[in-house]
């Protein structure tokens, strides 16, 4: 039973994109193998240092590139740092990104679930929540007609067109991105995970959905 302990906290995060030297290099850490182990080593001291006993962590998508040896590296270094002996029992939780290869964009993402169940302790596409009477949909794409490439929006069948959501994938150089929609990834949030009562609030602000 996926339950924390009493005043356990729910955090969220996206788009920690572990081992890849691209967005390594964007974030200022350097693409070299020197600083792709710093920007990782980053990311996950940051998500150690806030999760405490019982807490939730929701990563909405993008784990690592999504190329196979580093998907697997990057399995590897979040189990190790977040399910590590010496860690507190906490419950991970990943709704897929594009470069997740459980995603069920990716024909053969089935195959891939019971490995990403080694580390998570859940994994789908799209979630919803209920906060303050408001049904909140966990997306690791924004609304649909959004993108942070250049030539157009990538992937919008899968995309959710709701009032109120929660994603990643755009990077974005702040938090909100319209009208009750807030991107959680690591980059609007100082590479660290945001905490559930402070992303409510910030979704508020946002407008109405």
């Amino acid at each position: 039973m996926l339950t924390g302990g009493e005043g356990s906290t729910t955090w969220f995060t996206s788009d920690l994109h572990l081992g890849h030297p691209l967005v390594s290099g964007i974030r200022g850490f350097g693409e070299d193998e020197a600083g792709v182990a710093r920007h990782d080593a980053t990311l996950l001291g940051n998500l150690r240092e806030a999760l405490q006993e019982g807490d939730h962590l929701w990563i909405l998508g993008d784990i690592s590139s999504g190329w196979e040896p580093q998907e697997e590296a990057a399995l590897d270094k979040i189990q190790a740092a977040l399910k590590a002996d010496d860690m507190p029992r906490v419950y991970l939780h990943l709704v897929s990104g594009n470069h997740d290869s459980t995603h069920p964009l990716h024909t053969h993402a089935y195959l891939r679930q019971p490995r990403f169940l080694e580390v998570f302790d859940s994994v789908q596409s799209m979630q919803n929540l209920l906060w303050e009477g408001h049904t909140v949909w966990l997306n690791h794409f924004p609304r649909p007609g959004q993108d942070h490439i250049p030539g157009g929006s990538r992937h919008d069948e899968l995309r959710l067109d709701v009032p109120w959501m929660l994603h990643g994938h755009l990077h974005s150089p702040t938090p909100i991105t319209g009208a009750g929609q807030v991107d959680v990834g690591v980059d609007p949030w100082g590479l660290k995970p945001v905490v559930k009562e402070e992303l409510m609030e910030t979704l508020m602000a946002s407008g109405r959905g």
